[in-house]
Order: structure tokens, then sequence, then C-alpha cells
């Protein structure tokens, strides 16, 4: 059985970030058992880091801020794969997506690395940002990296593109499931 857990950065439910990583999900439950930890940011109690760096000197690493974000650490020291699914707002990751993982520096000590990462963004402007970070990243903690980028604004027109109207971007996250659940198989 594959664990995941999966961050929705989007306020929108059922946005289209949400849909893309649902393809993926799809994606790794036709080729393995799935067992899948959701988390709607949006809705979560989830403090802003405040850098006192507690996490690094604290027994097992833990931080200070008794919140919500405990129930993501769980989730994640268990997660073989990791879903970052997040709208792009001023060219980078929304807020709730933002504060999410400026809290996993508790994680950065023992839990954050040596696991799949899948980041999904949808964006009308840019991407660049948020994707140099994870690829910055990456290679320090020995993170396996998977980045599918979807532009949902017609360039010509300016009107927002749904995603259902993007067919090869949802091929393109299912299939990234399948080839995904293969490797833990």
């Amino acid at each position: 059985m594959i664990k995941v857990a999966v961050l929705y950065g989007s306020p929108h439910i059922n946005g289209n970030s949400s849909i893309l990583s649902q393809h993926f999900l799809d994606g790794l439950g036709a080729v393995s058992e799935v067992q899948t930890n959701l988390f709607y940011l949006n809705g979560m109690d989830i403090k802003p880091c405040q850098g006192c760096l507690h996490c690094k000197t604290s027994e097992n690493h833990r931080c200070k801020i008794e919140d919500d974000m405990y129930r993501i650490y769980e989730a994640h020291a268990e997660a073989d794969i990791v879903v970052f699914a997040s709208p792009m707002y001023w060219g980078y990751l929304t807020a709730q997506m933002k504060t999410a993982i400026d809290r996993m520096e508790a994680l950065a000590w023992n839990y954050f690395g040596g696991r799949t990462f899948v980041v999904l963004l949808t964006y009308h402007y840019h991407c660049e940002s948020t994707v140099a970070f994870f690829e910055r990243i990456s290679p320090f903690f020995k993170i396996d990296l998977h980045i599918i980028t979807c532009r949902t604004l017609n360039e010509k027109t300016r009107e927002d593109i749904r995603i259902a109207n993007l067919k090869g971007k949802l091929d393109e996250a299912y299939q990234l499931g399948e080839k995904l659940a293969s490797k833990f198989i």
C-alpha cells in the first residue's frame, strides 16, 4: 500500500489544482492500493513559523506551536509520497501553502527528506519561482521530485481555462500516478 499526504493550497476545494491532484491519485489507485491523507490548508488552524528554532533544539525536533500542523507532521512522517497541490497567486504559492511549508522546518531535522514529492501547480502568469524552490531543495534532502505545471489562462483572450478542458494535463497527472505507483509495488 502506498501512503500519500496531499496538501491543498487552494481556498477552493474543487478548484483546478484539486482536480489535477485527483487525476494523479486516480492514476496511483489504478495500479496500487492507496491510503490518502488529505489536508485542505485553508480550513486548518496553522499559525506561521516564528523562526524561534525550538524545533532544532527540542527533543524529537518538535515545533513549539501546537496547532493543526501536527496532523500534517504525522502524515508526512509516514508518507511515501507527499503531494503539494496549489494555484499560484502573484507568481508564488498561496499563503496557505507557504505557511505550511514554512512550518515544515520542524521536519527538516529528521523526516523531511528521502521521500517522493509531487508538485502540482496551476497558474495564470508565472510558476518559475516555486518550481525553482522545489528544484533547489530536492538534492539537499534527497527528494525524488516530480513537477507538473498547468497554465490555466488563455493568453490571447485573458480568460480563465477550466482544467477540465486541459485533457493533456489531466492525462499527464494520471500517468505520473501510474508511473510512481509502479515504483512502490
